[in-house]
């Protein structure tokens, strides 16, 4: 009876160990609509001008944060939301006193997309950049790749502990009189 619970116990254990490894690496891809697309329109602009920001092929439905970062500065804009089919498009303005520069929009949801925008100090704007001290560190992802080796050690290490606990309890069955 004891070893038919252990064997039912093992089968649930690898099954759900094996759910789990499929849903973070076939999971991302599964969720994808298509081809992740940032737009940052134009490109180029002047301090105090107005950017268009479109961002299309992620999960619908999810609030993005959008920031601006760039020469030790952080701007955050209002939230979005994307929509049904995983799409959003904003629009905000550039603060007229930014200095001029390159800088790159963050949308900081499930993951973080990011787009390039480079900015020209407005007339009597900042036209030197901020020291260089200053710099924001960039947002960490993992691939898929380094995520996959990350599942495969976790669950090598779980089942080792199955494995474990398995001789423990056959050896504490063998001592028995």
């Amino acid at each position: 009876m004891r070893s038919t619970i252990t064997v039912r116990l093992v089968s649930v254990s690898i099954s759900l160990l094996a759910a789990a490894f499929l849903q973070f690496v076939l999971g991302p891809a599964a969720l994808a609509h298509g081809q992740v697309s940032v737009v940052v329109s134009p490109s180029t602009v002047t301090a105090g001008d107005r950017v268009t920001l479109s961002v299309t092929g992620v999960e619908p439905d999810l609030e993005r944060v959008i920031v601006l970062v760039g020469q030790g500065i952080v701007i955050q804009f209002p939230t979005v939301r994307t929509d049904s089919t995983g799409s959003f498009t904003t629009q905000v303005t550039v603060p007229a006193a930014l200095p001029g520069g390159t800088y790159r929009f963050e949308a900081i949801g499930d993951e973080t997309l990011t787009g390039d925008l480079d900015v020209k100090a407005a007339a009597g704007g900042i036209a030197a950049q901020a020291p260089a001290d200053l710099s924001v560190p960039s947002s960490r992802s993992r691939s898929t790749p380094a995520m996959a080796g990350l599942v495969v050690l976790a669950l090598l290490a779980i089942g080792l502990g199955v494995m474990l606990v398995l001789r423990a309890e056959r050896l504490r069955g063998d001592a028995t009189p």
